[in-house]
């Protein structure tokens, strides 16, 4: 027998490093609570600041060629760039709404149904990787991430 003692470990893992729930994105308490209380008021007001320019919006989509199928239903397409536009209108009317935290609410499009959900972002995060929207069970599209959801 060896005097020597060997411990492969697992490739690429890190020993002794540990996350705190910040480094891995989660919400705080104070951040989860605050959500919970204000989202409801949050969505309608932004909702609300943004009616006129959406139903201009939607008027026009519903102009165009291709935007309903032959069952009469809404073309997929139509409904991504409707929500994209709402998204882009919804979060430039909370563009100054501040988290506990200093998080900054911002808009992300569904996908697959109408309508937008409420996020928290860090103030440099960059939006453009959620352009093409977040499914309901908060997959990114195009992508195997998943958000967390509060």
């Amino acid at each position: 027998m060896s005097e020597m003692m060997e411990h492969h470990g697992i490739l690429g893992q890190k020993w002794g490093v540990r996350r705190t729930p910040a480094q891995l994105g989660n919400l705080s308490k104070k951040d989860a609570n605050w959500v919970k209380k204000k989202s409801e008021k949050i969505t309608e007001q932004a909702r609300r600041k943004s009616s006129k320019e959406m139903s201009q919006y939607a008027n026009a989509i519903l102009r165009t060629p291709g935007a309903v199928n032959k069952s009469g239903k809404l073309s997929s397409s139509a409904i991504n760039a409707y929500n994209k536009k709402m998204a882009e209108l919804m979060s430039q009317s909370a563009s100054k709404i501040r988290s506990p935290s200093g998080k900054v609410v911002q808009f992300v499009a569904k996908r697959g149904e109408i309508g937008v959900m409420m996020a928290l972002a860090d103030e440099g995060y960059n939006m453009a990787q959620l352009r093409n929207g977040v499914w309901a069970s908060g997959r990114v599209a195009y992508k195997k991430t998943v958000l967390d959801k509060a």
